[in-house]
């Protein structure tokens, strides 16, 4: 053999041994090796949110127990219930200033109707000084009366802006206001309350604290037949025409 081809036997053994002993490289996509798990996958679940309190009915206006466990409890509108208890003297023995302080705390919780019981209560003490011969000894009572109306009006109360608004009307804890009782008359005849409805028609058939309209002041009475008020009836038509809804 040539020293030329035995020179190439050689390289071609030196090769074919490399390649039998090299490690075969790993495939670019093998999975590595198990790490630990993430942290958010370790992390522990968050608690289960807690079971809503079971629904619990307002108590009834003669539940005397039911109306004090309830406002011990914190239900506002019980303590509204259970001072009108106190109020009333029916069911229990007349309290008027425990009455006052349990319609006082339900209103300053947002109870607008503690709010209305709470002016209504002064607005009766007022009444009762006037009938028994002046308004010796209610002291304050009409501008506190006027005072907690207005706040059940701007809690929510319709009837607190009624009562407002003829406060301000006549001048009864505050300086005679047309102007004012007009638009608290009109925010809740907007909202279907035929009472005011027909008092706000009244100031627009005058000309207090609105424009003399009397067309307005039709229309408003009319309005306040259609919610079911005869007197409306009676304002918007005297010949009858204007008739309230019926069952």
């Amino acid at each position: 053999m040539h020293v030329r081809e035995l020179a190439q036997a050689l390289l071609v053994a030196l090769f074919l041994g490399g390649c039998g002993s090299a490690a075969a490289p790993a495939p670019r996509h093998a999975a590595g090796p198990a790490g630990p798990a993430p942290a958010a996958a370790l992390r522990a679940a968050p608690p289960a949110e807690p079971a809503p309190p079971p629904l619990r009915l307002p108590c009834e206006g003669d539940d005397l127990v039911g109306c004090t466990n309830g406002c011990a409890d914190h239900q506002i509108e019980d303590c509204v219930t259970l001072g009108s208890m106190y109020l009333g003297g029916a069911i229990v023995s007349m309290d008027v200033e425990r009455a006052v302080g349990l319609f006082k705390e339900a209103c300053v919780e947002g109870s607008a109707r503690g709010c209305l019981r709470l002016g209504d209560a002064y607005h009766d003490r007022l009444a009762r000084a006037d009938a028994a011969g002046g308004a010796e000894g209610a002291g304050g009572a009409d501008e506190a009366a006027l005072y907690w109306h207005v706040r059940a009006c701007h809690a929510g109360a319709n009837l607190g802006c009624l009562a407002a608004g003829r406060a301000y009307l006549q001048g009864q804890g505050a300086g005679a206001d047309p102007g004012r009782a007009a638009a608290l008359f009109r925010r809740v005849c907007e909202r279907g309350n035929a009472p005011a409805c027909v008092e706000l028609g009244h100031l627009h058939a005058k000309g207090e604290g609105v424009e003399r309209d009397g067309s307005k002041a039709i229309e408003l009475f009319t309005k306040a037949c259609k919610l079911g008020l005869d007197e409306g009836c009676l304002l918007a038509s005297r010949s009858g025409d204007v008739l309230p809804p019926r069952d």
